[in-house]
């Protein structure tokens, strides 16, 4: 980590410093209480004496690293402080499988839907971290078609029913030039079920619909089921976001602040924005961490925003990830995300083959 002093020029933090930060990140993590000098000085056996301790919190605090709230009270990390710490925290963190095997046992031995799947998700994030878990669920076209069905309603117009080997139903209304009977219906489903399925839907719309015309006689029957498919499927479906947990936020005693409080519940409640923000962290590998107002340019204080991108096979479908303040455990936080968004890639991958 790199710093620049008054005189312009850039240096690293020293060894003594890195330790002090890092163990006053902890400390104040911990207890939520800002950190003095005398009481941290003993706790963390630090071969220095308390007025030492001083002068290198009152360097770490005019570098912006640490703020002092009140002239006689201790220091507190601000947001960058808690950036130096995460980010020697991520490269550093060991995970232990065994912490968190009960979570991967659960998810991929229970036979649940998709939807399900997703809320378990966020509620165990939640649950587990106790601070709020979220979810950009994929959009469908990754899904596998299992079976299909075309219901009259008349006047031309029918309902497209679609249903994926993970539990997604869609159900779109088609409407046709010709109005077609039960019979000719059941035959049109029939022949897109058989056709159809075991394909994903995005491969349905790239290639197969195009190879299944080219093998048809023009004036066969079934190019009109082929059009109805390309019309149900014109739509891309909308990535949905899943959020567990809010309730832990409000027990944390920081966030009752208003000054915390209202940034935190505008960025929940403003769903948009907040998939924005998500979807832009769905195209990195790993975990992300966004704290205070790295989450948005709008002015976001006092939370923290940990994500890893989930995938299917190669291709990045989705984020899990935890909000919570910044003064969140971010050793228990940050391997939590990063497992969750292995495991859910596991399981996604072996749902769509």
């Amino acid at each position: 980590m790199v710093i620049m002093e008054n005189n312009g020029q850039h240096r690293n933090l020293t060894e003594r410093e890195a330790a002090v930060l890092g163990a006053l990140v902890f400390e104040y993590i911990s207890t939520g209480k800002p950190v003095g000098s005398r009481s941290f000085v003993h706790k963390y056996s630090f071969n220095i004496s308390p007025a030492t301790m001083r002068n290198i919190m009152f360097d770490l605090e005019s570098m912006d690293y640490l703020a002092q709230p009140h002239t006689s009270a201790g220091r507190v990390p601000t947001d960058k402080g808690y950036r130096y710490y995460v980010d020697r925290l991520v490269g550093s963190y060991e995970l232990k499988n065994a912490d968190f095997s009960g979570i991967r046992s659960d998810m991929l031995t229970r036979e649940i839907e998709l939807n399900k799947m997703f809320e378990s998700v966020t509620r165990m994030l939640s649950d587990v971290s106790k601070y709020a878990g979220v979810i950009l669920t994929p959009k469908p076209d990754f899904t596998v078609v299992k079976h299909i069905e075309l219901v009259p309603l008349g006047h031309g117009n029918l309902l497209f029913i679609l249903v994926t080997r993970t539990g997604i139903v869609l159900n779109k209304r088609v409407t046709v030039s010709q109005t077609l009977n039960q019979d000719e219906l059941h035959r049109f489903s029939k022949y897109l079920t058989s056709e159809l399925n075991g394909y994903s839907i995005f491969s349905i719309k790239d290639s197969v619909l195009g190879e299944l015309r080219s093998g048809l006689n023009p004036n066969n029957e079934m190019q009109l089921a082929i059009d109805i498919v390309e019309l149900a499927l014109t739509e891309d479906e909308s990535q949905e976001l899943y959020i567990e947990g809010l309730e832990n936020i409000l027990k944390i005693p920081e966030m009752v602040d208003e000054s915390l409080l209202l940034p935190f519940l505008h960025l929940i409640e403003d769903r948009k924005n907040l998939i924005v923000i998500l979807k832009r962290n769905m195209r990195l590998d790993g975990v992300s961490t966004l704290i205070g107002e790295e989450i948005d340019q709008a002015s976001i204080t006092g939370c923290s925003l940990v994500t890893s991108t989930y995938k299917i096979g190669n291709n990045h479908v989705g984020v899990v990830g935890i909000i919570g303040p910044t003064r969140m455990n971010y050793k228990t936080v940050v391997p939590l995300v990063d497992y969750t968004g292995k495991v859910v890639t596991e399981l996604l991958t072996k749902m769509s083959k």
